[in-house]
Order: structure tokens, then C-alpha cells, then sequence
């Protein structure tokens, strides 16, 4: 018998209909895990339950709460830990917790649903049954369980993005990766993160036709402390002198450029199209097929962590938890 801390953040999986839609409902998940036959195997294991007062909708998740998981987890004496979770920010939760723990021998499992356990058909079952297995598969990382009754699977907590919204169970995709993959080192970090949250302003701008200019080239007269471009194909841009002027004063200013590719299961390889050479020439650094929800957490947690632009980088090509992993 293995002793799991549960504990419960919000989202749809624990909601039930109230005067103005679904809310969250105390108590709901704990009541079902422990009493519903479905979840007999749960009964197996000694749970410890933490539920956050109140609960919140995932979209009310921030880095606060990042690392308040952090410290909840790092805190506890259980063998593994579930983490229960909104749908719409899991994938930045996931994968900012796989930083967060890199490197700690910790093992964490996060799961959701997107339709309530008080529904006959919720996707919930079939998740924290497989969340079970993935726990007592006692792995020592981050693992999303996701997919619901025709698909649930373990999935890296670092490479997991939303595709779609409530008409599937499967709302989860891991671009370019393999369950193969598994197999692989998860890697880690050589110190993992131990500081408290800190802001530290990251840029996200999305390449356009016929964009403006302007907003890229406040956030780096404000200092921003990394950028984030979401180019065309393999890391191409347009051919425009005024964007490479205000890349090259970004570099003046040390803030790191970071490029990843639009297209969602795309890949960066800077080099591969003559399109793509002014981000080589401007030192930018290339995220190859890390999904957005990787790159800006990491990001986020690196510029918490480090003070120096070198150290970011250096953190950012460093692999702590399989998010380098996939195709490439």
C-alpha cells in the first residue's frame, strides 16, 4: 500500500450545476474518489487530501500557484503526489511543475477532465484511473494522464498543449512525441529551481503579414527579460530591416530572442531556409518542437532563478524534463 497525496486544485472534474452554470464544489472529488465503485483500486492506497480554499478555475492560475504546488509537494512525506487540475492552463501547470521539480526524485502525476464527475459520461473516471497506474508505476517525474475513456495515456508533463475545448476527451496532443520516448533519460537540472517567485517580464510576439513593429520594440526599451517569437514554418521571418535593427538592439541590450515555430507540430531549425538566417545572425536562440506552453514556463522560472541573460540561455538548451525530447 502506497501512501498519495491528493491534491485538489479546481476545475471541471469537481464541478456541479449551480443557479448560474457549472461551479466548483467542495468536496466533490473526495467524495467520488473514495465512495464510487469505479474507483475501488484508489481504496487500496492510504490518500492524503489537500484541497485549495477556494478553488479555482484554471484560468486563475499563475506562477504564484506554480510554486505553491512546489512547496506543497517538496513539503509532504507521500510516495507520489496527484495534482487535480482545470483543463485550460494544465499544460503550463504540467510543465512548469517539470521544471520546478527537476532533478528532486519527486513523482507527480496531473489530471483533469473536461466534463464533471456528476456526469455519467465524464472523462474523470477513465483519467484518475489512469492516474493510478502512472502512480504506481512509481515514475520519478512529471506525468499528465489524460484522454478519457478511448484514450487515456501517460503523457510528459513538459510537452503537453490544449488543441481543442470540450467536444473531446482528448484535448490534449504532445507534438513530436513518441511513447517511445519514455525510454530516454528525462534529464535534469543540475540545481533545481529553489527560489521564491519573482516576476520577470518574457515577450510573446506572433509573426504576421503587414505587422507592426511597435509592441516588439517596447518590451525591449522596458527591459523585458527574454523574447518569444512565434515565426512562420522552421523559424522564418520576413525580410525586413527595421525587424532586424530591433532584434540586433535587443542583443545590444542582452535579452535573449527565443524562436519557435507556428505551425503546431512544427519544428525550428534555424539555417534550413534562407528565411530563417537573420535569427541565426542575430544569435536567437531555437526551440526546435517544444510546445509554447514549455517554452514560456521555462522561461518564467529561468528568469526567477537567474539574474544573468547567459545563465537563462544556458538553463533554457539545458534538458531538466524531457521537453527537448520528440523529433528533432
Amino acid at each position: 500500500m502506497a501512501r498519495y497525496l491528493i491534491i485538489n486544485t479546481g476545475g471541471t472534474i469537481g464541478m456541479a450545476d449551480g443557479p448560474n452554470g457549472l461551479q466548483p464544489q467542495p468536496g466533490l472529488l473526495r467524495e467520488t474518489l473514495e465512495t464510487h465503485p469505479r474507483l475501488a483500486a484508489w481504496q487500496n492506497h492510504e490518500r492524503l487530501w489537500q484541497e485549495w480554499q477556494p478553488l479555482l478555475d484554471s484560468s486563475d492560475i499563475r506562477p504564484t500557484q506554480w510554486y505553491q504546488l512546489r512547496d506543497q509537494i517538496l513539503n509532504s512525506d507521500a510516495d507520489a503526489v496527484l495534482v487535480v487540475h482545470g483543463t485550460d492552463t494544465l499544460s503550463h501547470t504540467a510543465a512548469a511543475l517539470s521544471f520546478l521539480l527537476s532533478g528532486t526524485g519527486r513523482s507527480v502525476v496531473v489530471t483533469g477532465a473536461m466534463r464533471s464527475l456528476t456526469q455519467a459520461n465524464s472523462d474523470g473516471f477513465a483519467n484518475l484511473e489512469k492516474a493510478l497506474q502512472i502512480l504506481e508505476q512509481d515514475r520519478h517525474e512529471v506525468c499528465v494522464a489524460f484522454g478519457g475513456e478511448q484514450n487515456a495515456r501517460c503523457l510528459p508533463g513538459s510537452r503537453v498543449s490544449k488543441h481543442t475545448d470540450h467536444s473531446t476527451d482528448d484535448a490534449l496532443f504532445t507534438p513530436g512525441w513518441h511513447d517511445a520516448d519514455f525510454d530516454q533519460p528525462a534529464g535534469r537540472a543540475e540545481q533545481p529551481p529553489m527560489r521564491p517567485w519573482r516576476p520577470a517580464a518574457i515577450g510573446l510576439i506572433t509573426l504576421f503579414p503587414g505587422m507592426p513593429l511597435d509592441g516588439l520594440m517596447s518590451m525591449i526599451e522596458r527591459n523585458y527579460r527574454a523574447l518569444v517569437l512565434n515565426a512562420y514554418a522552421n523559424g522564418n521571418v520576413m525580410n525586413d530591416g527595421d525587424l532586424k535593427r530591433i532584434l540586433e538592439r535587443a542583443a545590444d541590450k542582452s535579452i535573449p530572442v527565443f524562436v519557435r515555430s507556428q505551425v503546431p507540430d512544427g519544428e525550428v531549425k534555424l539555417g534550413h531556409y534562407a528565411a530563417s538566417s537573420m535569427m541565426a545572425d542575430i544569435g536567437a536562440i531555437a526551440c526546435g518542437n517544444m510546445p509554447l506552453e514549455a517554452v514560456l514556463t521555462k522561461l518564467q522560472i529561468l528568469a526567477c532563478e537567474f539574474d544573468s541573460s547567459d545563465a537563462i540561455v544556458r538553463g533554457f538548451l539545458e534538458p531538466w524534463a524531457r521537453e527537448w525530447q520528440g523529433h528533432r
